[in-house]
């Protein structure tokens, strides 16, 4: 997991998205216990949050790859946008109860949109969102989130996620609370994507070993095979990189391309 930088809001959110927030806090305004009922539900609109704009601009951001485990996916139904603050609902952990309606007034926001694979979406985070201290959640527009300490990283916020996630080989390891939480909710450490870094993980090995034996023994003919191998080595660690962040992990203070790393 590495950190999103994003651009400005992309016109058709900012236009369609601000009235239509305007229009949902309106009405939940109005009724607020039938939305905390469930007699009232907000209808949100995948054409405004899920518009072209959005989703090219987050794939291009996050360099085709998911904000959570990194994986790239190239099949245009394999990504959702994702509501980094559950929109519909909400759950602390799977031991608590479901709490509606959710953050329904960020459904528009684009600092709370990210292009995630359906994997981690739509079969682990789901709606989890869990808080150091639940009590502090905010409930409506009205509650201010700077209140909240989420225990799920924020793939575009001001903390880097490699401060909290690091790799020991192909697995991933939370160096704080709300990094070994967002490994458990997101499912970093899944099967199937395990075995996805170990393969990457031998590529890199391979690599490093190309680096090693002909820096030892150089000769004419292994120079463009030596510069191959460099320049895949400093690739790796490059933000458009597969599990770019296991792959800085594993090659840090690595000799052979540590004077030439970005």
């Amino acid at each position: 997991m590495i950190r999103v930088c994003k651009p400005p809001t992309p016109t058709n959110l900012g236009e369609a998205g601000v009235a239509r927030t305007q229009k949902d806090c309106a009405a939940y305004a109005a009724n607020p216990m039938d939305y905390l009922s469930g007699t009232r539900k907000f209808i949100f609109e995948p054409t405004i949050y899920g518009h072209n704009s959005v989703k090219d601009t987050l794939r291009t951001v996050q360099h085709g790859k998911c904000c959570f485990c990194e994986g790239r996916f190239e099949a245009f139904a394999a990504a959702d946008v994702e509501h980094y603050r559950p929109k519909g609902a909400v759950q602390q952990d799977k031991n608590s109860s479901r709490l509606i309606p959710g953050y329904y007034w960020l459904a528009y926001s684009w600092d709370n949109l990210y292009w995630c694979c359906q994997v981690c979406n739509r079969n682990n985070k789901k709606n989890y969102f869990p808080l150091a201290n639940p009590r502090r959640r905010a409930r409506s527009h009205t509650d201010d989130i700077a209140n909240e300490r989420p225990l799920i990283l924020n793939p575009g916020g001001q903390e880097d996620p490699c401060c909290h996630i690091k790799f020991r080989d192909e697995i991933a390891v939370g160096s704080t609370k709300a990094g070994r939480k967002t490994i458990e909710i997101v499912g970093l450490n899944r099967v199937t994507l395990v075995e996805e870094r170990l393969t990457r993980l031998k590529e890199l090995r391979r690599l490093l070993e190309i680096v090693e034996i002909f820096t030892r023994n150089p000769d004419r003919g292994s120079r463009q095979l030596l510069k191959d191998a460099r320049s895949e080595l400093t690739a790796a660690v490059q933000p458009a990189a597969v599990f770019s962040a296991m792959a800085t992990d594993f090659l840090h203070g690595t000799e052979p391309i540590q004077a030439k790393a970005p």
